[in-house]
């Protein structure tokens, strides 16, 4: 896949398709990052890699670089983190048969978040969430959201989880229990990258440590959620560190109203550079 390389060349290494949770297919998401000024994106599906062939095709067609990345969904304690995963070996059976058993967890996560729906009184069927989220889609709660607001089972996408699936709400469900160590892992043996997502998520510098120590490439500095002191933290940090940066606009669509943030949060030829040169040291061990 082409990769932007001039010296104005605008990276988000966050972006999701109707394959996880996003609004756009594969190709509208390219067409509408190449229409915000971005030269190449990160395509970052919620555990699965299933938009990728489809962007490799796209890419020459569109003039839009393409980074093959994923985001895998972690718990640690109490919380749930997010690992992104740069450059990797889609195609890699062992990585694939991974991310297949995750899936089917989150199938099972929302048979259970819909279970607790319905004991209070709200009548959403599974089949109605699987519908809409397609049979290829790796299923979440915004599915779950985005079809409540659309059934009319609630006014909007951040009442669902504000009243009933966000941690701590009535319906509220953990992920599956996977550690964070086996997706950094993980992402290692597909010949890639990890990265911490939003790391103002739940993560303090201690969890941030034992995570460096489990092999993280990197961190997610530039992200919507970070205020502009926690994007100077994680930056500071990330060099005392000797971590890799990254960043983007985590952008969704649809429901979720984060339209603006396409094309405005995005980082420069030089984190991209930084990333190629852990790449070629890795390869050479």
């Amino acid at each position: 896949m082409k990769i932007g390389s001039d010296i104005a060349a605008r990276f988000d290494l966050h972006t999701h398709t109707t394959y996880s949770d996003g609004a756009l297919t594969t190709r509208e998401l390219m067409l509408r990052a190449r229409e915000s000024g971005l030269t190449t994106i990160a395509i970052s599906d919620h555990d699965t890699v299933s938009a990728l062939d489809e962007a490799r095709e796209y890419s020459e067609q569109i003039g839009l670089g393409v980074i093959p990345g994923i985001e895998i969904t972690t718990g640690y304690k109490r919380y749930q983190l997010h690992f992104l995963g740069y450059f990797i070996d889609y195609a890699n059976k062992k990585f694939l048969a991974r991310l297949n058993e995750l899936r089917d967890a989150r199938v099972l996560r929302a048979k259970r978040i819909i279970a607790k729906l319905n004991r209070i009184k709200i009548p959403l069927k599974l089949e109605s969430v699987m519908e809409r989220a397609g049979a290829q889609n790796s299923i979440g709660r915004p599915h779950i959201a985005n079809t409540m607001v659309e059934e009319g089972l609630a006014g909007s996408y951040d009442e669902v989880f504000h009243k009933y699936i966000g941690i701590g709400k009535p319906a509220y469900e953990a992920n599956h229990p996977f550690p964070p160590e086996e997706a950094i892992r993980m992402v290692s043996e597909a010949g890639g990258l990890s990265f911490l997502a939003h790391p103002s998520h739940y993560v303090n510098t201690d969890m941030l440590h034992q995570l460096l120590k489990a092999g993280l490439d990197g961190v997610e500095v530039i992200h919507p959620s970070h205020s502009p002191e926690e994007s100077v933290f994680y930056n500071k940090f990330a060099d005392e560190n000797s971590l890799l940066k990254s960043g983007g606009s985590d952008f969704h669509g649809g429901l979720k109203n984060d339209d603006a943030n396409i094309g405005k949060y995005y980082v420069g030829q030089d984190w991209l550079e930084a990333m190629y040169a852990k790449i070629g040291k890795r390869v050479i061990e």
